[in-house]
């Protein structure tokens, strides 16, 4: 296993201060103080372009996207080594 941490604050345009905190378990997200966690381990690295984090799993090279929706929502799937969609993790809205 070969999990790492790391702490990403993003502003969208709407002024939403997004806060993602990865560590060795899982991820927590919050957005203007709300927070939700979601059990996501072994990630090994992560890359992040405006609205999209990504979490690429250790010895699968699958990823997580992680992406900050318009109106505080929040969604979470998972996809294989050729981008095909697997599974959702998790959405949720916040402030609601």
């Amino acid at each position: 296993m070969n999990s790492i941490k790391r702490h990403i604050e993003y502003k969208d345009l709407q002024g939403n201060l997004w806060d993602l905190m990865v560590n060795d378990t899982d991820i927590e997200i919050s957005c203007n103080g709300e927070a939700r966690t979601y059990e996501i381990n072994d990630i090994n690295a992560i890359d992040h372009d405006h609205e999209y984090v990504f979490l690429y799993e250790y010895g699968t090279k699958s990823f997580y996207q992680v992406k900050f929706e318009e109106n505080k929502f929040l969604v979470i799937d998972k996809f294989d080594v050729d981008g095909n969609h697997e599974e959702s993790i998790g959405s949720h809205v916040f402030g609601e």
